[in-house]
């Protein structure tokens, strides 16, 4: 499939296809942050968070290396 592909594989194009994953799961995730009350809802924020911080950073390092050609090359 990846040659049909060959615009999908630049480091500008995957980062757009991350931001839309990324901000679709962030509304996702976010839900039970938004549906609790006091102490519940600052601990759903807080793993909510952690795993918003965990994704951004493997999207970000996914498209620093496509971008240097490592991977996707």
């Amino acid at each position: 499939m990846a040659p049909f592909l060959p615009f999908l594989m630049s480091a500008m194009s995957l980062g757009v296809i991350n931001l839309l994953i990324f901000l679709a799961s962030a509304v996702i995730i976010t839900i039970p942050v938004f549906a609790t009350r006091g102490r519940t809802q600052a601990i759903w924020a807080a793993v909510s968070g952690s795993i918003l911080l965990i994704e951004a950073a493997v999207l970000v390092t996914l498209v620093v290396l496509t971008g240097q050609g490592k991977i996707f090359s």
